[in-house]
């Protein structure tokens, strides 16, 4: 497998490709591909989310001795930001983040101001203690005017499990693939540049996937995703890049898929003419596995999405 050179683009981005076939059922890599990939893993990093719609997920394997990052959608609970004291909106939203079986308790904001009415997440950030097995979290809002709510799962919080050790790293990503038409079936590869006309726009499917690799992971016999970071990087026209998480589909032979889902409010309703991307994995949240027309820590020059509508 080989690892091509950054290629600076006017969309200048740090991305990825896929390089090779996949391992398939009873394969691996090259052992020598797995001495070029896996680099050694850093302090670990993972994040919960709490989003709107009541639903959570974790990205990550949560480790003893690594970082925890809680992030909390501010309006998944709104009772109380009517709350106001002179004028001025009065109300915090608390995070709660407790690990078993020590019951080290931890707790801060996860409101920040962006102006004297608006608002938006404050990712809240712990340390995991060497001992711990669990954790589980909470969160409390509460104003001066308003009844204080509890987002706590109905009483029995939210619990992650913690592990001894980080996964391997990753080893492999590619075999791109998506769907354009209206029948929304996966179909392998993917045209690059890909175009959005006037058809796919109002009528098609509109998403990229593409496969991952990590030994003991995605070959494992019971299917852990939460273990890997998957998220796409992107610029639109040159500005600066943004990252999604990307959502698991499936286990395909021994690799897992994920999804980038393109939303069609912001292509109809925002002005754009080409996206570049690519994919990026983890399994520490430090050291990332790129594909984008490469594969590797930079993962070659960027794809694109282009507009024709």
């Amino acid at each position: 497998m080989k690892t091509s050179v950054w290629k600076s683009l006017a969309l200048a981005l740090p991305l990825l490709a896929a390089c090779g076939g996949a391992p398939q059922q009873g394969e691996t890599p090259a052992d020598s591909a797995l001495e070029t990939q896996q680099a050694p893993l850093t302090t670990p990093t993972a994040t919960v989310r709490f989003l709107t719609g009541w639903s959570h997920s974790q990205h990550g394997a949560i480790v003893r001795g690594g970082q925890l990052v809680v992030d909390y959608e501010l309006y998944r609970m709104t009772d109380c930001h009517h709350s106001t004291y002179a004028g001025q909106q009065a109300w915090d939203t608390l995070a709660y983040v407790r690990f078993l079986p020590g019951g080290q308790l931890f707790s801060g904001s996860v409101k920040q101001a962006t102006g004297s009415t608006s608002f938006v997440n404050k990712p809240f950030e712990v340390t995991v203690p060497t001992d711990a097995t669990s954790v589980e979290t909470w969160f409390f809002t509460s104003g001066r005017t308003c009844t204080a709510r509890y987002d706590s799962n109905f009483g029995q919080n939210y619990v992650f499990p913690v592990e001894a050790q980080s996964p391997s790293a990753v080893a492999w990503a590619g075999d791109w693939g998506g769907s354009f038409a209206r029948d929304c079936e996966h179909r392998a590869g993917l045209p690059d540049p890909i175009i959005i006309d006037s058809y796919v726009m109002e009528r098609a499917c509109k998403f990229v996937e593409a496969e991952v690799y990590v030994p003991g992971v995605t070959d494992a016999a019971t299917a852990r995703p939460e273990l890997i970071q998957a998220q796409v990087e992107f610029s639109v026209d040159g500005a600066a890049t943004q990252y999604r998480w990307l959502t698991y589909q499936w286990r395909v032979g021994n690799n897992f898929r994920y999804r980038w889902s393109l939303d069609a409010e912001p292509l109809a309703y925002t002005p754009w003419n080409a996206y570049a991307f690519g994919f990026r994995y983890s399994t520490d949240g430090q050291s990332w596995y790129r594909i984008a027309n490469g594969a590797g820590p930079t993962g070659g020059t960027a794809r694109t999405v282009q507009r024709n509508f």
